[in-house]
């Protein structure tokens, strides 16, 4: 018990002395190797300069990146060129089929991707929603810091708030890049995380070949299908230039914000066993630290997890339109729909940045709304995408007949309206 003791007095006198001078004894961290992962060690010590610099870009993208490279090439399998000429093929019909229910386009040819491609692709999109919420994540943890000790103290922190925020982002770096590693097996097209990842529709081949390969449909049908459901979000965010935008405003104006939770950060260090590297993963939990969200993320939220539905209920409606011809359509989204709850890309992309977990129930509200506000034309439904100012409020996506009585500008044509849908 007493060697435990004078141990961790050593540890501790150690992190001590590094926090204060911003240098690392080589000598002292050697009596240290044994005691953590040597993997975990290697990546932790290789940020100590980025840490404790002054660079205000705290966050190593490179590092998020080579975490999710590193995890897409397991388990990588070759191209099959068969399969992807399929892939085209379906591609082609269901740009054919999508132009009789939309007139929204996509010009681009569809870009078959590997995992690691998919990477490649995805983290400039990770990055931007990122930085934000990283760099607040960053600033909280650096002032938290500052209530947390007393003011006697403030003058020797050196370089100690400086580490504390840096680390910050640094954390944050790593469980986002774990995160899109992880993503890049599961992840079937370039759209499924809600915003597409290029200008390109995108497909992961080795993803589709191993989703369909147990399913009882034709899978000429399922490629079909998800080829037109790529194609339908890839178009409507080509056609409407604001929507990227729009998102990518929602999220800083939730990570303009935050604010860490003091005693978060206690359980978490509690928590944490440096000999074991599984309990590391609390560490990338870094939403477990931040405080109660305010008024105004609540409402920033409330738009994001409104807009992604209404994008997400636009595709389903019109997919499930413009796949009236496969025998099997309702049944192929009732399946796309079942792996989205189970393991949603664009559900996990939110809950791992944002904290938020996407309603099942919205989206489907919204489903129902555009078919009902179809009935009126493809052209009505569609130019509701032309300004943010026009887009369906919560209240209207619970109500379409609200929405209905706005379009035709005012409630005269409220009564026609619905008994018109009600007959239909």
């Amino acid at each position: 018990m007493s060697e435990d003791k004078d141990g961790r007095d050593e540890l501790e006198e150690f992190i001590r002395k590094m926090m204060a001078s911003g240098e690392i004894d080589p000598d002292a961290l050697a009596k240290f190797a044994g005691v953590m992962n040597p993997a975990l060690m290697q990546q932790l010590f290789s940020q100590t300069q980025h840490l404790f610099s002054d660079n205000d870009n705290a966050v190593n993208w490179d590092m998020a990146k080579n975490q999710a490279i590193e995890l897409a090439r397991k388990d990588l399998a070759e191209s099959d060129r068969g399969f992807e000429a399929e892939l085209r093929n379906a591609f082609d019909m269901a740009r054919l089929w999508l132009s009789e229910v939309t007139e929204f386009q996509s010009g681009s040819e569809v870009k078959l991707l590997s995992r690691t491609m998919w990477v490649e692709d995805a983290m400039p999109l990770f990055i931007e929603l990122s930085e934000p919420v990283a760099e607040s994540t960053a600033r909280a943890l650096a002032d938290s810091l500052g209530e947390l000790l007393p003011e006697e103290l403030s003058s020797m922190l050196g370089s100690a708030t400086k580490f504390v925020a840096n680390a910050g982002a640094s954390i944050f770096a790593m469980q986002l890049g774990q995160a899109v590693g992880r993503l890049s097996a599961q992840t079937l097209s370039g759209t499924e995380i809600g915003i597409p990842i290029s200008p390109r529709p995108g497909f992961v081949s080795q993803n589709i070949k191993e989703f369909i390969s147990d399913l009882e449909t034709p899978r000429s049908e399922v490629v079909i299908f998800l080829a037109i459901r790529e194609l339908a979000i890839s178009s409507l965010y080509a056609s409407n230039r604001w929507l990227r935008d729009q998102i990518a405003t929602q999220v800083r104006e939730f990570a303009a914000g935050l604010k860490v939770e003091i005693s978060g950060i206690e359980e978490l260090v509690q928590e944490v066993d440096p000999a074991d590297p599984e309990s590391m993963e609390k560490i990338m939990e870094a939403t477990a630290m931040m405080s109660r969200r305010t008024e105004e993320q609540e409402a920033a939220l409330v738009r994001i997890e409104t807009l992604l539905a209404l994008i997400d209920g636009w595709a389903d409606a019109v997919t499930l339109e413009a796949a009236k011809r496969l025998n099997n359509s309702h049944s192929l989204a009732e399946l796309v729909n079942r792996k989205r709850v189970s393991a949603g890309a664009s559900e996990k992309t939110f809950e791992i940045l944002l904290g938020l977990q996407l309603q099942p129930k919205l989206r489907r509200e919204a489903q129902v709304m555009w078919q009902e506000i179809g009935k009126l034309g493809a052209a009505k439904r569609d130019s509701l995408w032309k300004h943010p100012d026009q887009m369906p409020t919560v209240e209207e996506v619970a109500n379409p007949f609200m929405l209905i009585a706005r379009i035709n500008d005012g409630p005269d044509d409220f009564d026609g309206e619905l008994r018109k849908l009600l007959d239909g």
